[in-house]
């Protein structure tokens, strides 16, 4: 940010105006993102006049070269945009909740998981101090919003689900901003968060595909997958990777390129992609997280 501006961008974060800022940047995002599925929803009917003989090659191509044109300087906007809704969003966390408190409760979890493993790894071989700090732990207080009477023994179940693959719930489709998200299309927002960040948040497609594959090993094996091979119809872990891509990519969260080079997956709505599974987390798992 230029010298010249940070002074108001600071006067934006203070106590008193950050959550409007907040509100503010988030419309912008809708807004960007509706942008973004008009554009291409546009892009895709020139392509469809071209075939029916309405657009000749020349105005498609023409047309084409706009959007691409206009996609670029998009995904910059978009990228810019992102990095100040997540500061003003870590402002907002610290004016609604005290970190330190966030901080240690999250390092009790932590630590109640890590017992909880050493636990099951040498059951039946438990030293009494394991089980005295385990049965210590279990009954510890952990209140949320929801429910004053919620014990630490069933945040830690609670995040154990949390961490298992989204998609495993059943019937557990999620409502945000007018769209309905599949749990697994919240585990490859998850993945696209892991491989990448701010500074780099384009991967390359084959290394998306395999740590996809990586994470997936029970569609390897399913009887849909067995039934893809064995009609040539390619992998069944892909097909579904790409199914969930298509759909991100048609709210303007993701976007795919290609050359002769090699294919990336770009993050365009990085704070999207955290919403959703916040908000995922929120509807599934009574972890009391921080709300925006």
């Amino acid at each position: 940010m230029a010298l010249s501006h940070r002074g108001n961008w600071e006067a934006l974060l203070a106590d008193g105006r950050v959550s409007q800022t907040y509100r503010a940047l988030t419309t912008l995002v809708a807004s960007s993102g509706r942008r973004s599925v008009r554009r291409r929803d546009g892009i895709r009917l020139a392509e469809c006049q071209r075939d029916a003989g309405l657009l000749t090659a020349v105005e498609y191509a023409e047309r084409y070269r706009e959007y691409t044109h206009w996609r670029e300087r998009a995904n910059l906007f978009n990228t810019v945009l992102h990095q100040y809704l997540d500061m003003t969003a870590d402002r907002v966390r610290q004016v609604r909740r005290d970190t330190v408190v966030e901080s240690l409760r999250y390092a009790l979890l932590t630590l109640a998981i890590a017992v909880d493993d050493h636990r099951q790894a040498h059951a039946g071989e438990e030293s009494l101090a394991d089980t005295a700090l385990w049965a210590r732990l279990r009954l510890l207080s952990w209140p949320t919003a929801g429910d004053t009477s919620y014990r630490l023994a069933e945040a830690v179940a609670a995040e154990r689900g949390r961490r298992g693959a989204a998609r495993r719930i059943k019937d557990g489709s999620i409502q945000l901003g007018g769209s309905q998200f599949s749990g697994e299309t919240v585990d490859v927002a998850d993945l696209l968060l892991e491989i990448t960040d701010h500074a780099q948040p384009s991967c390359d497609r084959a290394q998306l595909v395999e740590r996809w594959r990586q994470r997936t090993p029970d569609l390897l094996e399913s009887t849909a997958a067995k039934t893809a091979a064995r009609r040539q119809k390619g992998c069944y872990s892909t097909q579904r990777l790409r199914r969930s891509l298509t759909f991100l990519e048609s709210l303007g969260m993701v976007a795919r390129t290609a050359d002769d080079a090699r294919s990336e997956v770009t993050v365009l709505n990085r704070a999207g992609l955290l919403a959703l599974r916040r908000q995922w987390d929120r509807e599934h798992f009574a972890l009391d997280n921080v709300e925006l």
